[in-house]
């Protein structure tokens, strides 16, 4: 063999010894890291020990607590507190109070409903005959009149009749003052046509006087009743409306038969019929008939 293999050879094997040294103290780093692991794991084990045999001893602590913590550790597929399900704590129920009212409940409060308003603003302009007829009453010449109503107010036609002819031959009204006697009849010859419209319609029907909406009147063979004033006359008349109807009537009744408008005569008298009491009393005291004060 040359010196030149020779060398090479040397160099080779102490390049070989030099790997498996390296390669020896890795496998004993490797062993050193192992044998520290186990001791870890040694530890770990006994203070995991320990605490199972503490949690028994808590749980059973009348028993044998070495006896106990031995059992657990030869049976690990059973958890300790499946063994004494006598200890799990109970579901908590919410506690209920109970409070007894110092005073009762008030009662419920219930909105009442409002009593209908009648119509007597909403026009149509549309006027009806009511029909029928009412004999006279007493002596005296015959007046015929008839009753009309405008479509779609909430007055009953035969109910505004016959309160009106009622109102007509009253003792107190105008029969026994003029010697006439008033008939109601629906022909289209009668001698007056009382009228109950809405103020809309009175003011188109009592043209040229002005009623403003809220007056009525006597034009030609009408005498126009302000529906308006109907239903719920004046504060003159307040808490009267009975009363009111009649002044109404017979005021407007009054001007057909000649009679004009009248002035309160002293404070404290009894109001002409024919005193225009709609706008005030001036002093006197309401009154619907013609015969306790008639001018």
């Amino acid at each position: 063999m040359s010196s030149v293999n020779r060398v090479m050879t040397a160099r080779d094997g102490y390049r070989g010894s030099r790997h498996h040294a390296r390669a020896r103290r890795r496998q004993a780093r490797r062993r050193r890291r192992r044998a520290k692991f186990r001791v870890k794991l040694v530890k770990w084990s006994g203070a995991a020990a320990l605490g199972v045999v503490a949690t028994v001893m808590l749980v059973q602590p009348e028993g044998d607590g070495r006896a106990s913590a031995a059992a657990s550790l030869r049976d690990r597929s059973v958890p300790i507190a499946a063994s004494t399900p006598e200890h799990q704590p109970a579901p908590v129920k919410p506690r209920q109070t109970l409070i007894t009212a110092k005073r009762p409940a008030p009662p419920k409060l219930v909105r009442q409903p409002e009593p209908a308003r009648p119509n007597v603003v909403r026009t149509t302009g549309r006027l009806a005959v009511v029909p029928g007829s009412t004999p006279a009453r007493g002596t005296g010449r015959t007046l015929t009149y008839r009753v009309e109503t405008e479509s779609g107010m909430s007055f009953s036609g035969p109910a505004l009749a016959a309160t009106i002819h009622g109102i007509l031959t009253d003792p107190r009204g105008w029969q026994p003052i003029e010697a006439v006697r008033f008939e109601r009849t629906d022909r289209p010859d009668a001698d007056l046509r009382i009228i109950i419209a809405t103020p809309q319609l009175t003011d188109r029907l009592c043209s040229p006087l002005i009623t403003g909406g809220e007056l009525s009147c006597r034009v030609h063979d009408r005498v126009v009743l302000n529906a308006k004033r109907w239903a719920y006359a004046v504060p003159a008349y307040a808490g009267q409306l009975t009363a009111y109807r009649s002044y109404l009537v017979n005021h407007e009744v009054g001007h057909a038969l000649g009679f004009g408008h009248s002035q309160c005569g002293a404070p404290g008298a009894p109001a002409p019929v024919m005193m225009q009491q709609t706008k005030g009393l001036q002093g006197c005291r309401p009154n619907p008939w013609p015969s306790v004060n008639p001018t």
